[in-house]
């Protein structure tokens, strides 16, 4: 669906006169625009959405939650977010398309699960003659699923049925209700599974699946936080001070889970509830790209190997990587 929105955006790029860069409110005074993803893409920065706080000196900092990702691309085209909180292979495609955005930290580790009622599903090979549930055909998770159901020995053609899914909304209710017996989930839509249907575990994990395979100490970087590039040069002071309070809020979303849960509900259209039982299992970490730049590639190299368009169609030049 991003894809449309995508290609719709560059036309609009194409005849539009650019905005500046910065709006100045008042005399002295600009304004950087945030623009973060409604659910997990955006769980870590809950807090500065609630605050809003002065992060530096005659600069404004305002917020913007947006519902999908082809609508977010469509912002970032369009040069109406400064910053913005997205997946990690979605900016290597913006910036794969000449977009002027570079990568500035990675914001969780991965929200992936295999949810359902068959406990005697313990590996991945378990998956073997069994019908999944999936959303986002050819989107990161579907590559994942069919990454790691090969690396077991299972044939994603022919020794499983996977069944395609609108949305994980639409996929959860259907598993709730027990209409679907396993599905692959995102947080917070494990939890909310979860808690609506007793016969529901969680079976698989994605990420420590991908450790296991990749050998890597870490999970894969799913989502990031995207800087424009000429914003990162002319403020950089200001956007370092972004980061910095980017990181205290992930943090504080960690070690206050029900507070967090809260403002979840308020801001990104996620259940008090399920967030906070959601947080332990959203693998919140904040790094700045300069701290984990050989993951991102390692990360992207492995989903250009399943299919270059899933990041551009090639690896982005080190332009991608916001330096210290």
């Amino acid at each position: 669906m991003w894809k449309k929105t995508f290609f719709t955006g560059c036309l609009i790029l194409i005849l539009v006169v650019a905005s500046p860069l910065l709006t100045a409110k008042d005399p002295g005074e600009t304004s950087i625009d945030v623009m973060v993803l409604s659910g997990t893409t955006g769980l870590s920065l809950v807090k500065l959405l609630e605050e809003q706080p002065l992060i530096a000196p005659g600069i404004t900092f305002n917020y913007t939650v947006i519902k999908s990702p082809d609508q977010m691309s469509a912002k970032i085209i369009a040069g109406e977010a400064d910053i913005a909180a997205v997946p990690t292979n979605l900016a290597s495609i913006l910036y794969n398309r000449g977009i002027p955005v570079q990568l500035a930290a990675i914001t969780n580790w991965g929200v992936m699960y295999v949810v359902g009622r068959d406990a005697t599903i313990t590996t991945w090979a378990d998956l073997k003659g069994e019908e999944v549930g999936v959303t986002g055909k050819g989107s990161t998770p579907d590559l994942l699923f069919r990454y790691f159901l090969k690396a077991n020995g299972i044939d994603p053609e022919r020794d499983v049925h996977i069944r395609y899914y609108a949305s994980p909304a639409e996929l959860a209710q259907l598993v709730i209700a027990d209409k679907v017996s396993l599905a692959t989930l995102p947080e917070p839509w494990v939890t909310e599974a979860l808690s609506r249907n007793a016969a529901l575990s969680v079976l698989l994990d994605y990420q420590k699946e991908w450790a296991r395979l990749e050998k890597r100490d870490v999970s894969y970087p799913q989502s990031a936080l995207v800087v424009r590039s000429q914003l990162a040069k002319v403020k950089a002071a200001a956007v370092r001070a972004f980061l910095k309070a980017a990181a205290d809020s992930s943090a504080w979303v960690v070690d206050n889970p029900s507070a967090a849960g809260i403002l979840a509900e308020k801001h990104l259209s996620i259940s008090s509830a399920a967030a906070t039982a959601a947080i332990p299992r959203c693998n919140l970490r904040f790094d700045e790209t300069h701290q984990v730049q050989s993951e991102i590639g390692y990360f992207l190299e492995k989903l250009y190997s399943f299919q270059p368009q899933s990041i551009g169609g090639k690896l982005p030049d080190e332009g991608f990587y916001l330096q210290k």
